[in-house]
C-alpha cells in the first residue's frame, strides 16, 4: 500500500465521517489505516489533518471494542526498517489495540506474528508489543519437544528476536505482584525503577495477578526451551531470578528448568557473571566498564539475593571480580535487608574467594574480609552456631591464602583457642578445623619477639583438660616446630597421657615427624628431661604417686618418655649396621664420647622409673633399656646397687629375662667374686624352695644360667644340676635359656659330666622330635645348639638331623631360631654374643674359629635343600638357614669360601614363586653383597643389569624328571579324561597325547618358562631392593635404560612385582617428578615399543604405566607430540583378547580423552590449534570409524567435549567432524531399539510409530549439538567439501539413526549458511531425492522436512527442478510415492510460502490434482497445501485452466487407472468451480479429453469419467450442447454405448451421470434408447416369461424377480429424468405410469424412493408448460395418468417402517389432488375413497406429528372438494 496525498485524507476523512455503523467503520479501516500510517512520514505538511483523523478514529474506537483492526497487515507495517520512528510508535500503538480486540484463540495464534516483529522495533516500542501479550501468554503453553516449539514458536530462533524477549521476561520475573494492586509502592520496589514498572503496567492497566503469574511461567518456559536462541549463561541466570519468585508455580518450573540447564550453563561467563552482581548490588553499585551489561536494574529483593549468592559461589570469575566480590560479602552481612540465610550465603563467598581467587585479590581485600569475618562471628556468638562454623572456617582458608595478616597476631590465636572452651560442642568442629588451618600461618612467628608469646600461648593450653584445646595447640606446637625441637616434643610427651584418644593421636603424631625429620640431640634431650623430671619432682601436684613413692610422670608417659630417650641414643647408629653387636658396639662409642654426668643422669632416669610399686611395664621397659646401657658399657654396673627379688619373681617373662640379664652382666663385670657366690647361692636357695611359685623358680633358673659361669666350680655345678632337674617341668623355656647361656661359656660335660650332658642332649633331641607348640621348639632348638659350642663329644649329625626335620613344621619363627641355632654351632666358641642376646664382651669382637661343621651345615642345606627334591616349606626354611648363616657368621673363612655356592642357591630360591622364599633370599643376596669383596659385587651388578635391562631370563633345563607344574598350583584333570598329577615331563607328554594334540606340549614347555620368567623378575626385585642403596653410583650409567622400565614394572598387573619395582623406584629415585622429566622420552620409548608385547602383563603394565603419566603431566609439550600416536596405541588395545588389558586400556583412554579435552581448550589458543588438528584426525579415522563400540563410545565422547571446549578453533575441522559424527550416530542408538524395531515389525503401525520414536531420539542425541556447533562454523571454503561428503553419505547411509542425523544436518546447514549455501542446493537436492525413497515412514517424514528447508533458499532453477520431479513422481509412481509428494509439499508450504508464490503455475495444478485422491491422509495434506496457498478457487483455477488441463490430459492418457479416475474428478472439480465461467474453447478441449477417456475396457473407477462428463456439460448451465461446441450425437454416443457395459455397478453410475445430462441440457429424442435400456434391467428375460401358464407367469414376475439393486435403483431414477426427453409420445406416458406404479410392490424401500421420485419428475412433467400440458396432455391423457399412480404411492403410504417413504408418498398424493382441482379434473370416486380409506388408516397409527398433520390436511382436502361435490 502506498501513503495518501492532501486529497485522499480528505476522502478518507469524509468516508469515516459518513460511517454510521460498525461494520463499515471496521471495512473502512482495514483499507485505509496502513495508507494514513504510511502517509505520515510522507509530508509533514499533512501532519495536522493526519492527527485529526486519527484522533478521530481513537475516539470512535474506545467504546467499540467489538470493530477490528487490520492485524496482519499492521504486523507487515511495523517491520519495515524505513519508517520513522513517529510512524512506527503509531504502527505499534495500532498492533496494540488490534491485538487486544482478537479472541483469545486468535491471540495464541498469533504470538509468534508479535514476537517476530520485535527485531524491527526498539525497546520502548518492544515493551509495547510484549505488554499487550501478557494476558494472553497465561494460556500458551510451550511443547518439551523441539518440533513442535519450532511449530509454534520459530521465530524466537532470530537471536535478536530472543535478545529482546530475554530483557523483556528479565523485567517481568523481577515485577512483584503487589505492584498491580498498590500503585504507591512502585517507588519503593527492589529491582526496578518505577520507570519501568510504568512501561509494562501503563499498556496492561487490567492486568491482574494471575494473569502476572501465568505470564511469568510462560516466559519461564519459553526462554529456556530448546530452540531459544539466546546466551544459554544469561538464561541459566534469568532461570535463578525466576526461582526467586514468590509464587510456586514460577518458581518451581524455574528450578525445574535450572536443574537440567545447571550441567551447560557456565557459570564463568563474564555477561552472567555481571547480570548477577546487577541484580545483587544494583545498576548504580557496578564499576563503569561493567554498567553496560548490567540491564539497569536496582538492588534486588532479600528473596532473590538468597538466590543469587549461591550461584555466585559457583563462579571463579565471580570470586576475582574487585570490588564487586567484597561489596556483595558485606552487603549480605551487614546490610539493611539480610537474614541468617544470606549471611551463610554471604560466608560461602567468602569460602570460594578463599579457595579460588587470585593471589591479588585476596590480598587486596583479604585485609577486609578479616575484619568483617571477626565482626560477624561476634555478632553471631550464641546466636547462630552454623554461621559461626563457616566464619571459623572462612577465617582459617584466609589465612592459608594471607599467613602475613595472622602470623603476628597471636591475640587472634589467643581469642579462637579462648573460645574451643566456651563455644557450643557443634561448633567444636569447625573452629578446630578452621585453628588446624591457620597453623601454616603462624611459622612466620618463629624467630620473632611473639615466639616466646606463642610458646606460653600453646603450653598453657597444652596443660588445659580440655581435649580439644589442647589437640588444637599440640597441633600448632608440631607444625611450628620441627622434630629436633625438644620444647616441643617433651609437649607431646606429657599429652601421652591424655585421656582423648584424638590428643594421644596428635601427640604420637608430633613424636613421628616425618621421614626427613630429626631427633633431638641425646646430650641434649637427657639433659632437658633430667631438668624437667627434677622440677615435677619437686612439684607434688605434677607427680604420680604409688605408695609411698613418686613417679614424675603417670606411667604411660614415664614409658613414652623412655622411648624417646632411647630413640634419641640410638639416633647416632647408622642404617648398615643390623647385627646386635654392631649396635652396642656403636652404642658404647656413642655413650664414651658423652660426658659422665649425661650417662649418669641417662641411668638414674632409668632407675627411677624401677620404683617397685610402679606397673610392670614400666618396670620392663626402664630395664630393658638399662640392660641395654648396661651391656654397652658394662663397667658402669655393680652388684651393688639395690637390687630386689620382685623384678625376678615378676609375673611379666621379659621383665624376668632382663632382670637375669642385668644380673649376668653385672656379675662378669664385677670382681669381687665373694659377691657373686652370694648371689648364686641366694639364686640356689630359692631354687631349692619347694613352696615357691612359678614366678620364683622360673626366674631364678634363668638367673642361674647367667651367674653359672660367673660363680666358683662348685657352685656352677649345683646350679646347673638344679637347672637341669626343671627340664621335663613346666620351666621348660627358661631351662632351655639357662642351659644356652651357660653352654655358650662353659663346657658343660666338665660340670655335670658326660652321661649327664649325653642323657641332656637326647631329653633335647627327643623334645624337639614329640613337641608341636612353636614356643616351645624355639628353646628346645636354641638350647641343643648351645651344647655344641665348647664341647665336641656328642653328635653333631644326629642334633643337625634334628634341626633340619624342624623345617616341616612350617614355623616362620622356628625356621629363624633354628638358623640362629646353626649359626652357633657353626661360630663355636668364638660366636658373636649378638647371637645369644647377651650384652657381654662388646668391647672386642670374637673370632670364628674355622671348623667342619660349617662346612657340613651347607653342603646339607645347599646339596639337600636348595637343589634337592624338597617342599616349598623346606625350601623356605632353607633360605631362612642361610640368611643366618651370613648375618651371624660374617667372617667366616667358610662362608668366605662358599660364596659362590651360597650366591648359586640364592639365585635358585630367588626364582622361587613363593614371595617369603624371595623376600628372604634377596635379603641374604643383599648381606652377601656388603661383606663381599669386590670381585663379588661387580657380579652381582652384573646380575642386576641383566635381570632389569633383559625381558627374559635363561630358561631352566627342562628334562624327564623336570618338574613342570607343582601339585598345588595344577591339581588334577577330572577322572573322565584320565587325568593325574601334572608334575613330570613323561606326564605332560602323555596328557598331550591323550588329548590327541602332540603339539601342545610346547605349550605347556612355553608357559613353564613363562612362569618362570616372572617367578625370577620378582626374584630379582626383592634381590636388588637393597643391593640399590649400595650400588646406586655403579647404576647411575645404565638409568637411561632402567628407569623406564622400573616405571613401566610399577605398574604391572602383579602386586608382588608391582610392590617390589616400587620399592626399587623409591630407593633409586630421591625425586621422582624431576627424574621422570629427564628421562621422559625414554620413558615413552618404551611403552610404545612395549605396549604391543607378546605378554599380556606387559600390555597391561605400559597402559597403566601411560595412563598416569598423561595424567600427571596433560600440558606437557612431550606429551601433547605424542598424544596422537598414544591414541592409535590405546585405541588398538582396547580390543585385546585380555579383559584385563581391556578394562586397563579403557581407563587410559579416559584420562588420554580429559587430556585431550583440555590440552584443545580454546583458552590455549594456537597451541590448542595444533592439538586439534593432530588428535583429531585419529580419533575420526581409527576411533570413531571403529567396529568396537567402546572405542566408538569414548572417541565420540571426546570429540564431542573437544567441539565444546574448542569454540572457533573448531572451524578448520568441520567439514570431517560432521561426516564423522553421522557415520557414527548409528552406534549411539541403543540395540534394544533395533530388537524392539524387529519384534513389531509385523505390525505396520506400531513399527512406524517405533521408528517414529527412534527418530525422535536420534535428535536428542548429544551428537546433534555438536554438530549443530560445527555447523555454525561451516565458511565458504569448507561448504563445498562438506556437501559433497553429505551427499555421499545420503546416497550410501544405511539406517533409520543415520539418515535422520543426516537430515537434520542438512536442515541445519541451510538454516545457518542460507544465502551460501544456495548454489549447492541443487546437489543436496539429489541426495535427498534418493533418501526420500527410503522404506522408513520416519525418514520419510524428516526428509520431506529438510526438502522444504532447501527449498526456501534454491535457486529458480533447482525450484523448477524439484517441482518437475515431484510432478513426475506424482504421476508416474505408486500411490505410497503419491504420499510422500504431499508429505512433501505439505512441508514445502510451511516453510517457503514466499517461493511457491512465484511458482503457482506448477503448484495449483499439483495440488489441485491431489486434492482429489481417494487416499484420505494424502487428500488431507493436499488440503493443507491448498489452504496454505491462500488462493481463491474460482480465481485461481480460471487463470491457470490451461496447466490444470494439461495435467489432466496427461493423467488421462496414462496407464494408471488411479491418475485417470483423479484426472476426471479434477475436471468435474473445475467444472463446479468455473460454472458458467468455462471458457467454451477450454470446456470442449476437456470434454474432448473425457470422451476420449471413455474409450477402452472397463476399470474399476471408470464411471469417474462419466460423472466428470456429465458435469463438464451440466455445471455451464447452457440449455443446448451446441452452445458448448460439443456433438450431441457423439456425447449420447459414449453414453448410450457405456450404458450397455456388463459391469453392473458402472452401469449404475453411468445411468446417474445420464440422468444428469438428461435433466441439465436439452438434447434430441432418446427415449425409446433410454426405455429399452432400463427395461434390461428391470423387466424379466422373455424365456422366463414364455414358459408356462398365466398364472404361472405372474407368480414368476411378482415373487421370483424383484427389483432390489443398485443398478434397478438407476434404472428407475433414469426413467423418471429421461422422460423429458421423449417427444411428441404422450402416449407413452401412461405406459411409464403404470410401469412405474406397478412395480412398486416388487421393489425394497430404498428402490420405492427412487421410484417415488421419478414418478415426480412424470407429474412435474405433465405441468411444466401450459403450452404443452394442452398440445400433449389432455384431461383424459391426465387422468390416466393420476389413476396408475395413486396405487402404487397409496402402496408407499401404508409403508409403516420408513418415514421418508411415507413422507414422498403423501406429498406426491397432495400433489395429484391439487393438479386435479386446478385442472378441474374428476377422479373416479371409489379411487378418492380407496386414497381416504388408506389416508385414514394410516393418520390413526401415524406417530410422526408433521406427516400425521400432513395427512389430516389431505384428508380434509379431499373430503371438502371431491366428496361433497
Amino acid at each position: 500500500m502506498e501513503s495518501l496525498d492532501s486529497n485522499g485524507v480528505e476522502r478518507v476523512f469524509l468516508r469515516l465521517l459518513n460511517c454510521d455503523t460498525d461494520h463499515g467503520l471496521e471495512e473502512l479501516l482495514k483499507k485505509f489505516l496502513i495508507p494514513v500510517l504510511l502517509s505520515l512520514q510522507s509530508d509533514k505538511a499533512l501532519f495536522p489533518k493526519l492527527n485529526e483523523l486519527l484522533g478521530h478514529v481513537n475516539k470512535r474506537l474506545q467504546h467499540r471494542t467489538e470493530v477490528k483492526l487490520p492485524f496482519y497487515a499492521l504486523i507487515e507495517l511495523i517491520k519495515r526498517t524505513d519508517l520513522t520512528p513517529f510512524t512506527m510508535n503509531m504502527g505499534v500503538l495500532y498492533v496494540k489495540k488490534s491485538y487486544e480486540r482478537l479472541s483469545l484463540e486468535e491471540r495464541l495464534a498469533n504470538v509468534d506474528l508479535m514476537f517476530g516483529c520485535l527485531g524491527s522495533l526498539s525497546e520502548f516500542q518492544g515493551d509495547v508489543i510484549m505488554s499487550v501479550m501478557l494476558p494472553t501468554l497465561k494460556s500458551l503453553r510451550i511443547p518439551n519437544y523441539k518440533e513442535k516449539q519450532e511449530k509454534l514458536v520459530p521465530s524466537v530462533q532470530r537471536e535478536e528476536i530472543a535478545k529482546k524477549i530475554f530483557e523483556f521476561s528479565l523485567k517481568v520475573l523481577l515485577m512483584p505482584y503487589v505492584v498491580l494492586t498498590d500503585k504507591e509502592s512502585w517507588k519503593d520496589q527492589p529491582s526496578l525503577s518505577p520507570d519501568k514498572i510504568s512501561g509494562i503496567l501503563k499498556h496492561v492497566p487490567s492486568l491482574t495477578p494471575e494473569e502476572l503469574e501465568g505470564a511469568k511461567e510462560t516466559l519461564v518456559n519459553l526462554t529456556s526451551c530448546e530452540i531459544f536462541n539466546f546466551h544459554p549463561p544469561l538464561i541459566g541466570g534469568l532461570m535463578v531470578v525466576a526461582g526467586a519468585d514468590t509464587r510456586c508455580s514460577v518458581s518451581d518450573a524455574a528450578e525445574s528448568r535450572l536443574k537440567k540447564l545447571r550441567t551447560t550453563v557456565d557459570w564463568e561467563d563474564e555477561k552472567v557473571v555481571v547480570l548477577l552482581y546487577s541484580l545483587f548490588l544494583g545498576h548504580d553499585k557496578l564499576p563503569a566498564g561493567l554498567k553496560s551489561r548490567s540491564y539497569g536494574v536496582k538492588a534486588g529483593s532479600l528473596r532473590l539475593r538468597m538466590k543469587l549468592l549461591p550461584v555466585l559461589t559457583l563462579s571463579e570469575y565471580a570470586a576475582n571480580l574487585f570490588p564487586l566480590n567484597i561489596q556483595v560479602v558485606f552487603g549480605g552481612l551487614f546490610g539493611t535487608d539480610v537474614n541468617r540465610q544470606l549471611n551463610l550465603s554471604s560466608v560461602q563467598f567468602v569460602h570460594k574467594i578463599c579457595d579460588d581467587a587470585s593471589f591479588t585479590v585476596v590480598k587486596t581485600i583479604g585485609p577486609m574480609l578479616k575484619q568483617g569475618l571477626l565482626k560477624s562471628v561476634q555478632s553471631a556468638a550464641n546466636a547462630d552456631l552454623k554461621l559461626s562454623g563457616r566464619v571459623y572456617l572462612g577465617l582459617g582458608k584466609l589465612s592459608t591464602r594471607c599467613p602475613d595478616l595472622f602470623s603476628s597476631d597471636v591475640y587472634l590465636l589467643s581469642l579462637l583457642l579462648s573460645m574451643l572452651e566456651q563455644e557450643d560442642r557443634e561448633l567444636i568442629a569447625d573452629l578446630k578445623e578452621g585453628l588446624f588451618l591457620m597453623t601454616e600461618a603462624y611459622k612466620a612467628v618463629l624467630g620473632t619477639e611473639e615466639e616466646a608469646m606463642l610458646e606460653e600461648l600453646l603450653l598453657k593450653y597444652i596443660n588445659k583438660s580440655d581435649s580439644t584445646a589442647c589437640c588444637v595447640a599440640l597441633r600448632f606446637s608440631n607444625i611450628l616446630h620441627p622434630t629436633s625441637h625438644l620444647p616441643s616434643r617433651y609437649l607431646c610427651l606429657l599429652a601421652l597421657g591424655s585421656s582423648s584418644q584424638e590428643v594421644v593421636d596428635e601427640a604420637r603424631a608430633g613424636l613421628r615427624g616425618s621421614d626427613n625429620d630429626k631427633l633431638p640431640e641425646f646430650e641434649e634431650t637427657v639433659r632437658y628431661i633430667s631438668n624437667s623430671t627434677r622440677e615435677r619432682l619437686n612439684t607434688p601436684s605434677l607427680c604420680y604417686t604409688v605408695g609411698t613413692h613418686r613417679l614424675p610422670y603417670v606411667p604411660v608417659v614415664f614409658e613414652e618418655v623412655l622411648k624417646f630417650v632411647r630413640q634419641c641414643l640410638e639416633v647416632g647408629v647408622p642404617d648398615h649396621v643390623v647385627t646386635e653387636s654392631g649396635k652396642l658396639r656403636k652404642l658404647r662409642e656413642i655413650l664414651l664420647s658423652l660426658p659422665e654426668e649425661v650417662v649418669s643422669q641417662y641411668r638414674e632416669l632409668l632407675m627411677s622409673a624401677l620404683v617397685p610399686a610402679a606397673p610392670g611395664n614400666l618396670h620392663l621397659h626402664a630395664m630393658e633399656h638399662l640392660a641395654q646401657l648396661s651391656g654397652a658399657l658394662p663397667e658402669t654396673l655393680s652388684l651393688s646397687l639395690p637390687w630386689s627379688e620382685v623384678f625376678l619373681t615378676s609375673s611379666l617373662p621379659s621383665l624376668r629375662y632382663h632382670t637375669a640379664t642385668l644380673l649376668g652382666i653385672a656379675a662378669r663385670s664385677s670382681t669381687d667374686i665373694t659377691l657373686v657366690d652370694s648371689w648364686a647361692e641366694r639364686i640356689l636357695s630359692l631354687l631349692n624352695d619347694k613352696n615357691g611359685t612359678f614366678e620364683k623358680h622360673d626366674g631364678s633358673i634363668l638367673a642361674a644360667g647367667f651367674l653359672a659361669p660367673c660363680t666358683s666350680q662348685d657352685l656352677t655345678s649345683k646350679l646347673l644340676s638344679k637347672v637341669i632337674s626343671f627340664f621335663n617341668s613346666d620351666h621348660l623355656s627358661g631351662v632351655c635359656t639357662a642351659v644356652s647361656q651357660s653352654a655358650s661359656s662353659l663346657d658343660l660335660g666338665t660340670f655335670i659330666g658326660n652321661e649327664s650332658l649325653e642323657k641332656l642332649h637326647q631329653h633335647f633331641i627327643t623334645g624337639i622330635s614329640q613337641t608341636k607348640e612353636q614356643k616351645t621348639l624355639i628353646s628346645l632348638t636354641t638350647g641343643i645348639g648351645s651344647l655344641h659350642v665348647h664341647c665336641s663329644t656328642l653328635r653333631l649329625d644326629q642334633t643337625l638331623n634334628t634341626l633340619f626335620n624342624t623345617s616341616k613344621h612350617n614355623l616362620m619363627e622356628l625356621n629363624f631360631s633354628t638358623g640362629k641355632t646353626l649359626s652357633v654351632m657353626a661360630s663355636g666358641a668364638g660366636s658373636s654374643p649378638s647371637i645369644l642376646d647377651v650384652f657381654v664382651n662388646v668391647v672386642e669382637p670374637g673370632v670364628a674359629r674355622e671348623t667342619q661343621i660349617t662346612k657340613d651345615i651347607l653342603h646339607k642345606i645347599i646339596r639337600e635343600y636348595v637343589l634337592g627334591d624338597v617342599r616349598e616349606i623346606q625350601l623356605q626354611a632353607a633360605a631362612i638357614w642361610i640368611l643366618s648363616l651370613l648375618k651371624y657368621c660374617t667372617d667366616s673363612i667358610s662362608i668366605k669360601s662358599y660364596r659362590s655356592d651360597i650366591q648359586h642357591a640364592l639365585s635358585v630360591l630367588l626364582s622361587n614363586k613363593d614371595t617369603v622364599t624371595q623376600e628372604i633370599a634377596s635379603e641374604a643376596l643383599s648381606l652377601l653383597y656388603t661383606t663381599a669383596d669386590d670381585g663379588t659385587k661387580s657380579h652381582l651388578i652384573d646380575m642386576l643389569k641383566f635381570t632389569l635391562l633383559n625381558e627374559t631370563v635363561p630358561h631352566k633345563h627342562v628334562d624327564m624328571d623336570t618338574k613342570i607344574f607343582s601339585t598345588e598350583d595344577i591339581g588334577k584333570l577330572p577322572s573322565s579324561l584320565g587325568g593325574g598329577n601334572l608334575t613330570t615331563y613323561k606326564e605332560l607328554c602323555s596328557l598331550a597325547s591323550d588329548m590327541g594334540q602332540p603339539e601342545m606340549i610346547y605349550q605347556f614347555m612355553h608357559l613353564s618358562n613363562h612362569s618362570a620368567i616372572w617367578s625370577d623378575r620378582i626374584g630379582a626385585a626383592f634381590g636388588v631392593g637393597n643391593l640399590v642403596k649400595c650400588a646406586g653410583e655403579e647404576l647411575q650409567p645404565y638409568l637411561a635404560s632402567i628407569i623406564p622400565r622400573i616405571y613401566r614394572y610399577q605398574y604391572d598387573p602383579n602386586l608382588k612385582v608391582q610392590q617390589s619395582m616400587s620399592n626399587i623406584w623409591s630407593v633409586m629415585v630421591a625425586k621422582p617428578k624431576e627424574t621422570v622429566d629427564k628421562y621422559l622420552k625414554e620413558i615413552i620409548a618404551d611403552l610404545k615399543s612395549n605396549i604391543h608385547s607378546r605378554m599380556w602383563r606387559t600390555r597391561e603394565s605400559c597402559s597403566n604405566a601411560l595412563g598416569d603419566l598423561v595424567r600427571t603431566r596433560t600440558h606437557d609439550d612431550v606429551i601433547l607430540a605424542e598424544m596422537p600416536e598414544f591414541w592409535e596405541l590405546v585405541l588398538k588395545i582396547m580390543d585385546d583378547i585380555k579383559e584385563s588389558v581391556r578394562k586397563s586400556a579403557a581407563k587410559t583412554s579416559e584420562v588420554l580423552s580429559k587430556a585431550s579435552i583440555s590440552a584443545c581448550n580454546i583458552d590455549h589458543g594456537a597451541r590448542g590449534a595444533r592439538a586439534i588438528s593432530t588428535i583429531l584426525p585419529v580419533l575420526l579415522d581409527k576411533g570413531i570409524t571403529s567396529s568396537l563400540v567402546e572405542v566408538q563410545t569414548v572417541s565420540i565422547v571426546t570429540v564431542m567435549k573437544i567441539s565444546e571446549n574448542a569454540g572457533k578453533l573448531i572451524a578448520p575441522h568441520v567439514h570431517v567432524i560432521i561426516p564423522a559424527f553421522i557415520a557414527a550416530s548409528a552406534n549411539i542408538e541403543p540395540k534394544a531399539f533395533g530388537q524392539v524395531t524387529t519384534m513389531v515389525s509385523g505390525n505396520t503401525e506400531d513399527k512406524d510409530k517405533m521408528e517414529a520414536a527412534r527418530a525422535a531420539l536420534a535428535l536428542t542425541s548429544p551428537l546433534i549439538s555438536v554438530i549443530e556447533k560445527c555447523v555454525r562454523c561451516v565458511d565458504d571454503t569448507q561448504l563445498e567439501t562438506l556437501v559433497v561428503k553429505l551427499s555421499s553419505l545420503a546416497k550410501s547411509s544405511v539406517g533409520l539413526t543415520p539418515r535422520v542425523t543426516l537430515l537434520h544436518t542438512v536442515s541445519l546447514l541451510a538454516v545457518y549458511q542460507q544465502q551460501d549455501l544456495t548454489k549447492w542446493v541443487g546437489k543436496l537436492m539429489g541426495a535427498m531425492f534418493v533418501v526420500l525413497s527410503d522404506r522408513s515412514p520416519a525418514v520419510k517424514d524428516k526428509c520431506a522436512a529438510t526438502v522444504a528447508v532447501l527449498f526456501r533458499y534454491a535457486k529458480p532453477s533447482t525450484v523448477d527442478n524439484v517441482l518437475d520431479k515431484l510432478r513426475s513422481w506424482y504421476l508416474e509412481k505408486d500411490d505410497s510415492i503419491k504420499h510422500l509428494v504431499a508429505m512433501v509439499m505439505s512441508k514445502i508450504t510451511n516453510s517457503a510460502p514466499d517461493v511457491l508464490r512465484t511458482v503457482h503455475g506448477a503448484v495449483i495444478p499439483l495440488s489441485l490434482f491431489g486434492k482429489h485422491s481417494k487416499e484420505e491422509k494424502e487428500k488431507e495434506l493436499w488440503e493443507m497445501v491448498w489452504l496454505e496457498l491462500g488462493v481463491s478457487d474460482q480465481s485461481v483455477v480460471l487463470l491457470h485452466l490451461s496447466e490444470i488441463s494439461s495435467l489432466c490430459a496427461l493423467s488421462l492418457s496414462s496407464t494408471s487407472w488411479t491418475n485417470r479416475i483423479q484426472s476426471a474428478d479434477t475436471l468435474a472439480t473445475v467444472a463446479t468451480v468455473l460454472s458458467s465461467s468455462y471458457p467454451p474453447p477450454q470446456l470442449s478441449a476437456n470434454v474432448e479429453l473425457l470422451l476420449n477417456a471413455t474409450t477402452g475396457r472397463t476399470f474399476p473407477g471408470k464411471s469417474a469419467i462419466l460423472a466428470a462428463l456429465a458435469k463438464s456439460l451440466t455445471a455451464p448451465k447452457r440449455s443446448n450442447l451446441s452452445d458448448l461446441g460439443v456433438e450431441e450425437e457423439r456425447v449420447m454416443s459414449v453414453f448410450l454405448r457405456e450404458v450397455r457395459k456388463k459391469d453392473a455397478d458402472y452401469v449404475s453410475h453411468v445411468m446417474r451421470s445420464l440422468g444428469d445430462v438428461l435433466l441439465g441440457v436439452e438434447v434430441s429424442d432418446c427415449w425409446e434408447d433410454v426405455w429399452g435400456i432400463c427395461c434390461t434391467h428391470l423387466v424379466p428375460p422373455e424365456d422366463e416369461e414364455e414358459e408356462g401358464e398365466e398364472s404361472k407367469e405372474k407368480r414368476k414376475k411378482t415373487e421370483t424377480f424383484t427389483i432390489q439393486t443398485v443398478t434397478q435403483e438407476s434404472a428407475v431414477l433414469l426413467l423418471g429424468v429421461g422422460w423429458r426427453v421423449c417427444k411428441n409420445k404422450p402416449e407413452k406416458i401412461v405406459q411409464l405410469s403404470e410401469f412405474l406404479a406397478g412395480n412398486m410392490r416388487i421393489c425394497t424401500w430404498k428402490i420405492q424412493l427412487s421410484v417415488l421420485c421419478s414418478i415426480q419428475h412424470v407429474l412435474n412433467s405433465l405441468g411444466t408448460s401450459q403450452k404443452s400440458s394442452t398440445a400433449q396432455f389432455t384431461e383424459e391423457l391426465k387422468m390416466s395418468v393420476y389413476q396408475a399412480v395413486i396405487p402404487g404411492v397409496l402402496r408407499c403410504v401404508d409403508d409403516t417402517k420408513h418415514t421418508t417413504v411415507r413422507a414422498l408418498a403423501l406429498k406426491l398424493i397432495a400433489q395429484i389432488f391439487d393438479s386435479c382441482l386446478s385442472a378441474n379434473i374428476r377422479l373416479k370416486t371409489d379411487i378418492i375413497k380407496e386414497v381416504l380409506l388408506h389416508l385414514r388408516d394410516q393418520v390413526s397409527v401415524e406417530s410422526n406429528q408433521n406427516l400425521k398433520s400432513q395427512g389430516i390436511e389431505i384428508v380434509s382436502n379431499l373430503e371438502k372438494n371431491f366428496l361433497t361435490s
